[in-house]
Formats: structure tokens, C-alpha cells, sequence
């Protein structure tokens, strides 16, 4: 018995089609470089008042699938612009504000007078720091004091908070300390 020695089909090693087929991968590698680079972390997307109020108009009786794809914005956006309609038009503030809220309130209850005292000690051409402030809190405002070191580990621990806080209350309220470098945070 003779055994069939067949060669297996030889592959097209013509010079136009190794080319081709080298092309065809390179597009493929940079196909992919460019798909790794172009899928980071999507950015949200920030819409303001005026902004919020013209697509509620123009969704009006549009089902939920429907407005999304018109106007290029996910459902459950819509769905909460929907549900807060009537805030959404009531809002009266400039129409470039991206929300309704003020934002988060402030901590310090004795804000007004920390301000006070900030501007009356730059207007005395004095140095503004975040121990006179604590000092000011400390002997005209006992009572806040104590009750906002009760949750701090010791007395180490619960100054620094304070000098931070107010530090940070500083730097919100645009009291920062100049030097010949620039600005420094207090």
C-alpha cells in the first residue's frame, strides 16, 4: 500500500497579497491602539437651568425612549429633570447655574462673625491666621467649641480639626496669605 503523500496547499506567498494581508493587520493593531485610548472614564455631562428648561419643553408628551434619543440625553436624567418640573421652572436665579441648591451648608453656624473678624483683622493690617481665629472662637463661642471637639480622639487631634476647619473657612470665603511667592493657603 502506497501512502498518499499529498503536500498541504501552499500559502499565497505573492508579494501584493502579503502586503495586503500586512495592511489589513496594522489597521487592525491601530484599530485597537485607538479604541484602548479613546475608552477612559467617561466625563458627565453638566446641564444648566436654561438648558434643563428648553428640553422640557421640547419632550413635552414624548415618551420616555423617545426624548432620550431626540435629544441625546440618558432616560433616567429626563426621568429626574420630570420629576422635579415644577422646581426645575420655578427656579428665579440666573439660568446658568447648574442647579437649584446653594450647596452644601456650612458648618460653622458662627460664620457672619468668623467674616467679621477676617475683614476687620486685614483692615488693621494685622496677620490673619487660623490660630487667632481659634482663639476668637474659643473665648467668644465656647459652647459651639465644645460640642464640635466631643467626637475627636484628644486634644491633639481636635485642634488641628479646628485649625484646618478653619483654615479651609478661610480659603472659601477668598482670605488667603500673601507672600512673595504667591498665594499660600493660610
Amino acid at each position: 500500500m502506497e501512502v498518499a503523500t499529498e503536500d498541504p496547499p501552499e500559502e499565497d506567498t505573492h508579494p501584493i497579497a502579503v502586503a495586503a494581508e500586512q495592511q489589513t493587520e496594522v489597521a487592525g493593531v491601530e484599530a485597537l491602539i485607538e479604541a484602548s485610548l479613546t475608552t477612559g472614564k467617561k466625563r458627565r455631562k453638566h446641564y444648566s437651568m436654561k438648558e434643563k428648561r428648553a428640553v422640557l419643553w421640547a419632550i413635552e408628551g414624548m415618551s420616555e425612549r423617545e426624548a432620550a434619543q431626540t435629544q441625546g440625553i440618558l432616560r433616567w436624567t429626563l426621568n429626574d429633570w420630570r420629576k422635579t418640573k415644577e422646581e426645575i421652572f420655578t427656579y428665579s436665579c440666573s439660568e446658568k447655574h447648574l442647579s437649584r441648591g446653594l450647596g452644601r451648608r456650612e458648618i460653622v453656624p458662627i460664620g457672619m462673625e468668623l467674616v467679621t473678624l477676617m475683614k476687620d483683622t486685614r483692615r488693621d493690617c494685622e496677620v490673619l491666621t487660623a490660630k487667632i481665629m481659634a482663639e476668637f472662637v474659643r473665648d467668644q463661642h465656647p459652647d459651639w467649641l465644645q460640642s464640635y471637639l466631643e467626637g475627636k480622639q484628644d486634644a491633639a487631634t481636635s485642634y488641628e480639626s479646628l485649625l484646618r476647619l478653619l483654615r479651609r473657612f478661610a480659603y472659601r470665603h477668598g482670605f488667603v496669605q500673601r507672600t512673595s511667592s504667591g498665594l499660600k493657603v493660610m
